[in-house]
C-alpha cells in the first residue's frame, strides 16, 4: 500500500501586505481646490465682460434739435454758399456709466449723394448717466454750379420754400469704469429727410429753421465709415 504524497505547505511571501492609500475624499481635495482657485477668477472675468458688453451695446439716442438752421445763404449764377448750423441732441442711455465722446464729425448731403460741405468736427464732450447733451457743429458749403443732376436738384429746392437734407453723424465712444475711459464701439448715426423751410417773413436773408419736430436718427453701433 502506497503512502500518500505530503502536501507541501503553502508558500508565504516575506513582503509586507500594501498599506490602503488614502481616502477617496482626501485626494479629491487638491482637485476642488483648485478648481475653486481657477473659477474664481473665471467668474469674476466673465461678469466684468457683461458688465462692460451691456452699456457697450446700448445704442445711444440722437435726434436733432430745433435749433438747427441754415443760414448765410447765397445762389449766385456761378456758385452756393450756405452756413448750416446743427444742433444734435444725445441722450446717454446708461443710468449708472458717464460716456465720453472725444472725436465726433458730422456730414451733410444733399439727395444722398451731393456733399454740401467738409466733415464738421464736434468739440469733445463728456456725458453723465441717463443725461441729455445737445452739441453744436456749423458747417459751411460752397458749391459750383455745374449742369449736374444733384446740383440742379439742390438749387431748385433752395429757390423754393423747403430743402432737405441728409446729417450723417460719427464719433468715438469711451466708458467711465473707475479711473479708467475704456473705448468702446464707434457710434454712427444718420438723420435722414432733415427739411428746412425758408423765411415766413419776406426777408430774403433771414434763416431757415428746421421744420417743426425733432427728426429722430438712427442708429448703427458697428459701421466703417470714413
Amino acid at each position: 500500500m502506497r503512502a500518500p504524497h505530503a502536501v507541501p505547505p503553502r508558500a508565504t511571501s516575506d513582503l509586507a501586505s500594501p498599506s490602503p492609500g488614502p481616502p477617496q475624499s482626501n485626494r479629491c481635495k487638491p482637485i476642488i481646490g483648485r478648481c475653486i482657485a481657477f473659477a474664481i477668477p473665471t467668474i469674476l472675468g466673465l461678469l466684468m465682460v457683461i458688465f462692460l458688453a451691456i452699456p457697450a451695446l446700448m445704442a445711444p439716442e440722437f435726434w436733432l434739435a430745433p435749433g438747427s438752421s441754415l443760414s448765410s445763404l447765397n445762389i449766385s449764377t456761378t456758385h452756393i454758399t450756405a452756413r448750416w448750423n446743427i444742433a444734435l441732441s444725445i441722450k446717454n442711455p446708461s443710468k449708472l456709466i458717464a460716456v465720453k465722446y472725444p472725436h465726433m464729425k458730422l456730414l451733410l448731403s444733399f439727395d444722398g449723394q451731393l456733399a454740401l460741405s467738409r466733415p464738421s468736427l464736434v468739440p469733445a464732450f463728456t456725458q453723465g448717466p441717463d443725461n441729455v447733451t445737445t452739441v453744436r457743429a456749423e458747417a459751411l458749403s460752397a458749391l459750383v454750379i455745374v449742369n449736374d443732376v444733384g446740383v440742379r436738384g439742390l438749387v431748385s429746392s433752395l429757390n423754393g420754400e423747403e430743402v432737405t437734407i441728409d446729417v450723417v453723424a460719427k464719433s468715438k465712444r469711451r466708458l467711465h469704469l473707475g479711473p479708467w475711459w475704456v473705448p468702446v464701439f464707434d457710434v454712427y448715426v444718420s438723420c435722414m429727410g432733415v427739411t428746412f423751410t425758408a423765411p415766413t417773413d419776406g426777408e430774403g436773408d433771414g434763416d431757415w429753421m428746421i421744420l417743426s419736430g425733432t427728426p429722430s436718427c438712427k442708429p448703427d453701433i458697428i459701421t466703417l465709415l470714413w
